[in-house]
């Protein structure tokens, strides 16, 4: 199979910078497509965590952002197609919003250590929005859908700006967005030397069960809970939304998630970054479909 290919943005096509969030990032125009470049840090792989985040999603039936490989001045990164036409219309609701209106107390700019963001907090606020018990059903199971995604590939960063409910113009639907920003992923801070180590020490489960997501399992922890961590705990008390996702689990066996992996240009990803991201996924997608009954 081909490399990805790998977008080269033109500076007559850059539209206005975007200021949430912690990356440099701006909003450019291809043809009628809207896209929003986000350059990777040095030193950490958050442009190829994102691409194979979402190639990974579209192969489950994840709902996700339309993600690709690109550059920018020199400057690495990626680019991720809008889903949210505010020129038309559209209305983006984020977490934080939406826990704000619903929880008693909640601080919505509050960027770290927000433990109100609990998982039967965010199920309270999607019953509250969704009083139609199958459109209820649907919005969870499509937001346990995301949480599996991130067990999958260790995204960690699912806090209250990450998750959102979307409303298209000009029908004015309310429904779930797809998910976006998975670049906290698949080791992607690491170096090649502490990848090569774990690797070699069969510390991979170790390091897997160590990550602390955003969404936490009680108000006033510490830590938000490990995102694998979090789906065990997800099916064995709401079964119902999380096994759909968990049972499409085939459709990203290790030799479809190796194809994906492949496909990262090797002046993106280093060997040592593919073995890793491989045997990470290889781990949880065990540890996940030891969940299926």
């Amino acid at each position: 199979m081909p490399d990805f290919p790998v977008l080269e943005v033109q500076p007559d096509e850059v539209i206005s910078d975007e200021a949430m969030g912690s990356k440099t990032k701006f909003w450019f125009r291809r043809g009628e497509q809207r896209w929003l470049f986000k350059e990777a840090r040095g030193g950490t792989g958050e442009d190829w965590a994102e691409k194979i985040a979402s190639e990974i999603a579209h192969q489950l039936d994840v709902r996700a952002a339309t993600v690709e490989l690109a550059i920018y001045e020199g400057r690495p990164g990626c680019a991720s197609l809008t889903f949210a036409n505010r020129e038309k219309g559209d209305a983006l609701t984020h977490g934080n919003e939406i826990l704000a209106g619903m929880v008693l107390g909640y601080e919505r700019d509050k960027k770290f250590h927000q433990s109100d963001h609990t998982i039967e907090n965010i199920l309270a606020a999607i019953r509250s929005m969704f009083p139609n018990d199958e459109l209820c059903k649907a919005s969870l199971t499509t937001l346990a859908g995301y949480l599996v995604l991130d067990a999958l590939i260790g995204n960690t960063d699912r806090h209250h700006e990450n998750w959102a409910l979307l409303r298209k113009a000009p029908e004015l639907v309310l429904d779930v967005a797809p998910t976006f920003d998975h670049a906290s992923s698949l080791g992607r801070e690491l170096q090649d030397a502490r990848r090569q180590a774990l690797l070699q020490n069969g510390r991979i489960g170790e390091y897997v069960r160590r990550g602390k997501g955003a969404i936490y399992l009680r108000k006033g922890d510490a830590y938000g809970e490990n995102p694998l961590r979090l789906v065990e705990y997800g099916t064995q008390q709401y079964a119902e939304y999380f096994l759909p996702t968990l049972r499409r689990l085939p459709r990203v066996a290790p030799p479809q998630i190796k194809e994906i992996v492949d496909r990262v240009p090797q002046t993106r990803m280093s060997a040592p970054s593919k073995d890793f991201a491989l045997a990470y996924m290889s781990y949880t997608c065990q540890a996940l479909n030891a969940l299926i009954k």
